[in-house]
């Protein structure tokens, strides 16, 4: 007789009888079998009635599908597990298992917000740009810092950044949320609920705003209200703004924003970034820190680095092989300086900092393009929205999938796998330089421009060999340059 109950909160959720079978590519691993399935808040486990143990964690399913009384798990490497013959229990089991992987990657999506407001139920529409519908239902919803956050009974979690909501209505009594990309969403059936779900979310986009104005308005104290309208709607909260948009409202802005830089701790990697970058392309953006004055604000920037046609010889001149190239007198177009967009953040406290560079194009692509600029502006918006993503941590940027399925970051596997600009991100990755002074990390930057220049696989990053290695190295192939290549 098949058992649904609590047995131990903080461990076993949900135990129950079902059939199973476990298949992969053409192989069948576990024939149809009846079997024993265990819920907890992290894993699932099963034990076939003929014996043995399988454990699965939540994080392992790339896609689930309820449907004709069977819930079918998808896993990498074409792995599939079916869940059958639950008779009555079909609904709650369905149910409790999304809620309880939801709940898991929801966790694993926020990094450390805070929930502000959660106890919301209602019906949900959600369609893509074209209209056409993605996922229906009924929901829970729950405010964060920076996003509403949707958990389906049946479906995926869905996260709404409150920087990228575009437009909101409220009239009768449905909310429409529509976002940057397009995305719609209408809420209904909140009940008596309807006008507190839409005084909070109203107050959590106005929180968003003064934010950014509180920002602008620190910057330059003395701001008129229409320049500080003008440039709050334009320099959203998480978003980078680029150097050109901000000096279209205006050119004073952008100075004082530029001084802000230049009192960091980024002063010197700015100004040298400037030096082989193109300053007419650079972003700026701010995030409010998620634990307020224990941790600081972020203040970020992006620079390219590609060489356009009427650049000097001498910012190309700055990496090496090339400043070799012109002395000889072979420098030529196919001589390109970059291929990259360097990162560059201050804020909250971490141990320690480091500069992250993004290949533009591909490798091969870059050989022959002749107007890599029309590239930038899509790039860093999808970079951009790709640390909103993760909150800005680094550890995703530059993990090696290996250390993906390690315990201490096996929470980031959900979102690389369901956001496709952070999978873009890591592709596009060229490595870090670490700051430890500024000699060294300016002969570093160069390297690693060097490499990439070099590079002819775009599956490769660069890495500094550390001094013992580097002897190690010299000795062993008597090299001198401080680079490994990672595949």
């Amino acid at each position: 007789m098949p058992m649904l109950g609590k047995k131990d909160k903080d461990k076993e959720v949900l135990e129950l009888s079902a059939n199973v079978v476990l298949k992969s590519q053409d192989t069948i691993q576990i024939p149809e079998t009846p079997a024993k399935i265990i819920l907890d808040k992290e894993n699932f486990s099963i034990f076939p009635e003929d014996g043995g143990i399988y454990l699965f964690s939540y994080r392992e399913i790339i896609d689930l599908v309820p449907e004709d009384y069977k819930l079918k798990l998808f896993f990498d490497k074409e792995k599939e597990l079916v869940v059958s013959q639950l008779g009555y229990q079909y609904e709650d089991f369905v149910k409790i298992f999304i809620k309880l992987r939801n709940e898991l990657l929801l966790k694993d999506l926020l990094f450390q917000e805070a929930l502000k407001k959660s106890g919301f139920e209602a019906d949900f529409l959600y369609s893509d740009k074209s209209g056409a519908e993605k996922q229906k239902g009924k929901a829970e919803f729950k405010f964060y810092q920076t996003a509403l956050v949707i958990l389906p009974e049946r479906g995926e979690l869905v996260r709404i950044h409150f920087s990228d909501i575009l437009e909101l209505k409220t009239d009768d009594f449905q909310a429409i949320i529509t976002d940057e990309a397009g995305q719609r969403f209408v809420i209904s059936k909140l009940g008596e609920k309807f006008n507190f779900f839409k005084e909070i979310l109203n107050g959590c986009l106005n929180e968003i705003s003064l934010n950014i104005q509180n920002f602008i308005k620190e910057i330059w104290p003395e701001i008129d209200f229409a320049t500080l309208n003008k440039i709050s709607k334009l320099m959203k909260e998480g978003k980078a703004v680029k150097r050109k948009d901000i000096e279209i409202i205006s050119s004073e802005f952008w100075q004082r924003l530029e001084k802000k830089i230049m009192r960091t701790e980024m002063k010197k990697e700015y100004e040298f970034l400037q030096t082989i970058g193109e300053k007419d392309e650079i972003y700026i953006g701010f995030k409010k820190g998620l634990m307020g004055k224990l941790t600081g604000d972020y203040l970020w920037f992006f620079i390219p680095i590609y060489p356009i046609r009427d650049k000097p010889l001498q910012a190309a001149a700055a990496v090496p092989k090339i400043a070799e190239r012109i002395s000889n007198g072979v420098y030529d177009e196919k001589s390109k300086l970059g291929n990259a967009v360097a990162f560059e953040a201050t804020g909250e406290k971490e141990t320690g900092r480091a500069t992250y560079f993004f290949r533009i194009v591909s490798r091969k692509e870059y050989a022959k393009i002749k107007d890599i600029n029309a590239q930038i502006d899509d790039l860093i918006i999808k970079i951009s929205r790709a640390l909103g993503a993760i909150n800005f941590r680094r550890e995703p940027i530059y993990l090696p999938e290996e250390k993906l399925d390690e315990p201490e970051y096996v929470r980031y596997k959900f979102s690389m796998a369901k956001i496709p600009e952070i999978k873009l991100m890591r592709e596009l990755f060229i490595g870090r330089v670490v700051h430890r002074d500024d000699e060294q990390w300016q002969k570093d930057v160069r390297n690693l421009l060097e490499f990439n220049i070099g590079s002819k696989d775009d599956t490769e990053k660069w890495s500094k060999v550390t001094e013992d290695e580097q002897k190690i190295a010299e000795v062993a192939e008597n090299k001198t340059e401080p680079l490994q290549k990672i595949k």
